[in-house]
């Protein structure tokens, strides 16, 4: 491991100094391992150091981070739909034909707005766009106003706070084929819009003759793969196509970041070296290394307008300039010193830069190169042999090691973030010589020449040749999917403290392989980190309390129930309209926070989407012991991924109806209320109704859609129905209004899981409860809501997010 020079250890304070400002205590615990680690030399830097970098970094974040607004303006309170007019600063090509557009300087007419200005930044979803804006532009989009509350989870990503960090305080939702946006003015951006023609001209490069034949599926994304490359366009792919290329662990290759840069100094270096072949006196005017930094360094600018200067494409582009500056100064370590440089330029600047996971995975992998790189260079001069066959054994062994150690590297931050683990390095060793020797130098040298007028049929072939490559490339990965060789795990997704304690025990790692001394105070803290919070968790699972979740999924519902011996119930999973999957992101994001994943039992209480879809993506990556719905078949589309994963992980499949019951031992067990045998399983009516008993004592009820008929019928047919915690019946709508019910249930807290598109809950449920003496909630203004008893049946303590 490089020994750091001083003020690196004090960088590395000021970025847990910046953390602090959202996470204090996660900061302060990293910042105390950083100090129980070795100094770079005897007394340097000093504790003051440490804690006036860690000061410092605290101020910048605080002064940088955005101030949320303290009320919405008034004219938004009634949800209709109103005009907003503001200047685009960013535009992001999405998967399924979407833009991601965030618009500044917004104000708002329509309905009670009367040039009204918004706080902040308007993040715009425009489906089916039928332009293509660029920066500078001035648009008007009419759609409803909705704030930026994201989905808080316990465990689960706080997507809010992630717009807070851009600005974003407000959200809406448009149709670019409704006319429901246009254009009032075009920027005066000249590089925007050369960029823009230039994404015009490949376009029409890669565009087929009218009577060609139509593409297979790999071809299309093949196409798709060239401006994703170039421009950070990934409108072109389908949400299947980047999630055959998310398994293969290969989506860092579609992201425009720090190893499409390598590509363009790769290719630069080939231009150099072909240079020296033809005219070796170049070689004594500039040294080797000075004139690959003097060629990369146009292109590697290049690619940073094509592709948008995206913030992780200049930060990319930053970190050559450093390691190129290093390499200058002759450093013997410049890859770790330029990354710590370009870490400096980043967190002085954009101090809130620190929070992008984009950047803590390429600064992660680079370190990951870095530091183990060292070791693999002693190991192979080790390796016998010569000439060209020790040169390719060479090459192969350093690709795999390089894939090994960035992914090492980042694999606890990448479980936090994702929830998974797609480990297939030895993907890489045809994916990457390909991509980066074959197909970047066909799309980028197609680019060139389709910036050149006259020149557009070489422009077309190249272009075609790097798409038909990379067509062929998700042909092998299909193929590969198809023997099962993509393997794509769940994982438990580590607490900060065992992430903190796993970047403890790499840098222990890293010490040992270098030969150092090991720090055993660290080593205990790490370990320490890495353990309490399983033995916290076995402590929690070995008591006898039970406790409900309902998750705030939007307009849906997800609700889990954890009881005694760590068993975890789900009922129902969630799921919106469009490509967004609630059950990865949200509900398996939560129940994966420390735990394994891992569902015992799984209920459906209605095929609906809203309640079923999450479930696709939990089958497929979770261990569930049992399934139960309600005999219905899932609506749309959902069947048939729904039914091939119950039968591909062989999870026993159960239907229930009312007088059925499932017991779960230490006295729970669900009864089974509803429905009957003439009821339509696929309709609201024909919900499961299940109540959570705990020795006879009613402890919740898990209506589902029911609505007020069905509702009525079971009050009026006098059955037991008392419950402490109702989850109120059809996300609290006024369909679903029966107060005898409510009577019948008696109920001491009442939850409805509602999102913020429609008029739920209604008003007149929840006053219909409160006059019961009931504590209502609603997971569109308190977030997920937890209620936790005791093992008397008693009611401990509500939690909310919100």
């Amino acid at each position: 491991m490089p020994p750091l020079l001083p003020w690196q250890p004090c960088l590395l304070a000021y970025a847990a100094g910046i953390l602090a400002v959202a996470f204090f205590l996660p900061a302060l615990c990293a910042l105390f391992l950083l100090l129980l680690f070795p100094r770079p030399m005897a007394g340097t830097p000093r504790l003051a150091a440490f804690l006036l970098a860690f000061a410092l970094g605290l101020g910048a974040g605080f002064l940088a981070m955005p101030t949320p607004p303290d009320t919405t303006p008034a004219c938004l309170a009634k949800v209709q739909p109103v005009t907003a007019t503001g200047r685009v600063i960013e535009v992001d090509p999405r998967p399924g034909n979407r833009q991601a557009v965030l618009l500044e300087a917004v104000r708002l007419t329509g309905g009670e707005c009367q040039e009204t200005p918004l706080p902040g930044r308007l993040a715009v979803t425009i489906d089916h766009p039928v332009f293509d804006p660029v920066p500078g532009d001035v648009l008007a989009v009419t759609g409803r106003m909705r704030p930026t509350s994201g989905f808080a989870n316990p465990g689960a990503t706080d997507f809010a706070f992630l717009r807070r960090l851009d600005g974003v305080f407000f959200r809406t939702f448009a149709r670019g084929d409704r006319a429901q946006v246009t254009r009032l003015s075009q920027g005066h951006n000249v590089l925007a819009t050369w960029r823009q023609a230039l994404r015009a001209r490949i376009a029409a490069a890669l565009a087929l003759p009218p009577d060609a034949p139509s593409l297979d599926e790999a071809a299309k994304a093949g196409r798709a793969m060239v401006p994703a490359l170039l421009f950070d366009d990934k409108s072109g792919f389908t949400e299947d196509d980047l999630d055959l290329v998310r398994r293969a662990s290969l989506a860092h290759t579609l992201a425009l970041s720090g190893m499409n840069v390598g590509y363009v100094v790769a290719l630069a270096t080939a231009l150099v070296l072909g240079l020296g072949r033809i005219t070796p006196g170049v070689y004594l005017r500039l040294p080797r290394p000075l004139l690959i930094v003097l060629v990369s360094a146009p292109l590697v600018v290049a690619y940073c307008w094509i592709g948008g200067a995206s913030p992780s494409l200049v930060r990319a582009g930053l970190m050559f300039a450093a390691f190129g500056l290093m390499l200058l100064l002759r450093r013997d370590k410049a890859l770790f010193d330029g990354l710590f440089l370009a870490l400096a330029v980043f967190l002085i600047v954009s101090p809130l830069a620190v929070f992008s996971a984009s950047l803590q995975l390429s600064a992660l992998a680079v370190a990951g190169i870095a530091v183990f790189w060292p070791p693999f260079v002693r190991l192979t001069r080790r390796i016998p042999g010569s000439g060209l066959p020790r040169t390719a054994l060479l090459w192969t062994l350093g690709v795999l090691w390089t894939s090994i150690t960035a992914e090492a590297a980042v694999l606890p931050l990448l479980a936090r973030l994702f929830g998974d683990w797609p480990f297939n390095p030895w993907i890489n060793l045809l994916w990457l010589p390909i991509l980066g020797g074959v197909v970047m130098p066909l799309v980028l040298g197609g680019a060139a020449l389709a910036a050149v007028p006259g020149l557009e049929p070489a422009a077309s072939l190249l272009l075609t040749a790097g798409a038909d490559c990379c067509a062929w490339l998700m042909r092998a990965l299909a193929a590969f999917d198809a023997q099962g060789l993509l393997v794509s795990h769940a994982v438990l997704r580590p607490t900060w403290p065992q992430i903190i304690g796993c970047y403890g025990l790499l840098a222990i790692l890293a010490l040992a392989a270098a030969g150092r001394a090991l720090p055993r105070a660290g080593l205990a803290a790490s370990l320490l980190l890495l353990l309490a919070p399983t033995a916290l968790h076995c402590i929690e699972d070995s008591q006898p309390d039970v406790s409900v979740t309902v998750f705030d999924v939007g307009q849906g519902q997800s609700v889990a129930v954890a009881i005694p011996g760590g068993r975890r119930l789900l009922i129902d999973a969630g799921g919106l309209f469009g490509s967004f999957d609630v059950g990865r992101a949200v509900v398996g994001a939560s129940l994966t926070d420390g735990r394994p994943p891992h569902i015992d039992l799984a209920f459906a209480s209605h095929p609906h989407s809203d309640h079923v879809k999450g479930f696709v993506s939990l089958l497929t990556r979770f261990t569930v012991d049992a399934w139960y719905d309600n005999g219905g078949t899932p609506e749309g589309d959902l069947a048939a991924p729904i039914a091939a994963a119950l039968a591909k992980r062989a999870i026993p499949q159960h239907s229930l109806a009312a007088g059925d019951a499932v017991d779960l031992g230490d006295g729970l067990a669900i009864e089974v209320l509803h429905p009957g045998p003439d009821d339509d399983r696929n309709t609201n009516n024909g919900s499961l109704i299940l109540r959570l008993t705990q020795n006879g004592h009613g402890l919740a009820l898990f209506p589902g859609d029911a609505e007020t008929r069905v509702l009525r019928k079971l009050a009026a047919q006098g059955h037991t129905l008392q419950a402490d915690i109702l989850v109120v019946p059809h996300h609290g709508s006024s369909s679903s209004f029966a107060k005898r019910f409510y009577a019948a249930v008696a109920p001491k807290v009442a939850i409805a899981s509602a999102g913020d598109s429609g008029p739920y809950p209604s008003g007149k449920v929840f006053d219909a409860l409160a006059r019961l003496g009931c504590a209502t909630y609603a997971t569109n203004r308190n977030g997920a809501v937890t209620v936790r008893v005791d093992g008397e049946g008693n009611i401990k303590r509500v939690e909310t997010q919100r």
